[in-house]
């Protein structure tokens, strides 16, 4: 039965002409915007599409990630916006693709590029890059106003595992269990970057993180770029695009440390971004309508409240719940919501009885602290 609220579409379907990443690594041997060049080639070489018909670009990165004060100046240039409108958001592309989709839907452009690129400069290895990416973390924190001592993405994450599990929300051996799940549901992808299962034995086992958390409880972290090229109904019928629209967005960002919600409502702001995303697409029972969700969760025990911050914790069965693992198996920073944008597309794409999808990505610099939230409604064509 067709929702009667979708004959009202607030928001103009945008179809996803092309998408494309480059691999995903440990680390590149490469800077930014090599690696943004790379992903744009190819996602406009997929499309069909010309450089010279591009009407907008943009570009998702971090200066404190690229090592360098107005890194947009290179990263601009290398997405394809030499001479184009283009612009940089400082936070994980699924906010530069709602912003090149809105521009399509509101007939701005025809031709949109949205580019993600994550790969932190750094000469250090192993334990030491963590600490040097946990020295960035703590400094996106506001320090005029909260001057957090220690405060870091992985320590927020601790902090919430120990509340939900001191609350009886979960327990550890829960935690363990589902992210042995997420792993084995990803084993098998090119993509993953744990690519052999692991039992919840072993990562109970695994190095500690964050108390209570241990390593292989929090992203298989990668690096990388991925783009995606988007162009209005008219366009796209000239083009090689892929069977995927993007019929609806949504975007949140959630409260900073003097509110608690951060502790014990991680889900927060992914609920109003999920709220604003399927009003935009017409949908009016979320569980009723969505058939398959690629959703980012950064821990295991962030895992239910933000599943059920969508509303798709009781309607979907466990295969259609991050069917590559989630961030468990692969989490490009910066570049994360392409990469979960391109698991749907590809799965609407091999199994035609899939017709509505979700792709939620969140931006991590700061943990659960000011969690940035972006929600794409993805139908196949």
């Amino acid at each position: 039965m067709v929702d009667p609220l979708r004959r009202h579409r607030p928001f103009d379907p945008v179809h996803v002409a092309g998408i494309a990443t480059t691999s995903w690594r440990e680390e590149h041997n490469a800077v930014v915007d090599e690696l943004v060049y790379q992903a744009t080639a190819d996602a406009l070489r997929a499309a069909n599409v010309n450089r010279n018909e591009i009407g907008l670009t943009i570009t998702a990165s971090m200066d404190i990630l690229d090592g360098r004060s107005i890194s947009s100046g290179l990263t601009n240039s290398a997405s394809g916006g030499y001479l184009k409108d283009s612009y940089r958001l400082e936070s994980d592309v699924g906010t530069a693709i709602i912003a090149a989709a809105q521009a399509i839907s509101s007939g701005d452009v025809d031709i949109a590029v949205a580019v993600g690129a994550y790969n932190p400069e750094t000469s250090t290895r192993g334990a030491l890059r963590q600490e040097f990416l946990d020295q960035l973390s703590n400094l996106a924190f506001d320090a005029h106003f909260a001057r957090p001592v220690g405060m870091t993405t992985r320590t927020s994450y601790g902090l919430h595992a120990a509340w939900a599990i001191e609350q009886q929300h979960t327990t550890l051996e829960e935690l363990a269990e589902l992210t042995s799940r997420a792993i084995a549901a990803g084993a098998g992808s090119a993509r993953s970057m744990r690519p052999e299962l692991a039992s919840a034995q072993k990562i109970l086992g695994s190095p500690p993180s964050a108390w209570p958390l241990t390593e292989l409880m929090l992203p298989a972290y990668s690096t990388g770029a991925a783009a995606v090229v988007l162009a209005s109904p008219a366009r796209a019928a000239r083009l090689t695009a892929r069977g995927a629209l993007i019929t609806g967005v949504g975007h949140a960002t959630g409260s900073y440390l003097e509110n608690t919600d951060w502790l014990k409502d991680p889900g927060a702001s992914t609920a109003r971004a999920a709220a604003s995303a399927y009003r935009s697409s017409g949908i009016g029972d979320a569980a009723d309508t969505v058939d398959l969700v690629e959703f980012t969760a950064p821990s295991a025990a962030l895992h239910q409240p933000l599943l059920a911050a969508l509303g798709l914790d009781k309607s979907l069965t466990p295969e259609h719940i991050n069917p590559s693992g989630g961030a468990a198996t692969n989490y490009p920073g910066l570049a994360n919501g392409a990469l979960r944008l391109l698991e749907v597309i590809e799965r609407l794409e091999s199994d035609h009885n899939l017709h509505t999808a979700v792709a939620h990505s969140v931006d991590t610099i700061t943990g659960t602290v000011v969690l940035d939230s972006t929600v794409l409604i993805v139908e196949g064509v």
